[in-house]
């Protein structure tokens, strides 16, 4: 089985479809990765989160203690449905903050 030789004009075309080739398909990447854009930001903020509680476990134990505190207290006056409703106003007040700061930051 012999090999022939290939002459440079054909190597270097052969490069140029290549490298054209590699630039489609990098593109594609990045078209698919745009709608992933938001999932992929979220497990940052989350992996940002579980790193500063690791370098700060007396946050993660007071920020426990204080929802245990209220929690408690909550339950114990029968408000489950008042939780719930403080919860989801927190919730949406974080989801404003973080569109606020995103806007800012651009």
């Amino acid at each position: 089985m012999s090999r022939r030789r290939l002459s440079l004009e054909e190597v270097l075309r052969r490069r140029g479809q290549l490298v054209e080739r590699a630039q489609v398909q990098r593109e594609r990447i990045a078209e698919d990765m745009v709608g992933l854009r938001g999932v992929v930001s979220c497990i940052d903020h989350g992996l940002e989160v579980v790193a500063y509680l690791r370098a700060h476990p007396l946050a993660l134990v007071g920020t426990g203690a204080v929802a245990l505190v209220v929690l408690r207290r909550a339950l114990m006056r029968g408000g489950v449905f008042r939780i719930v409703r403080r919860g989801f106003a927190a919730w949406r007040t974080i989801l404003m903050v973080r569109s606020v700061a995103l806007k800012l930051a651009r």
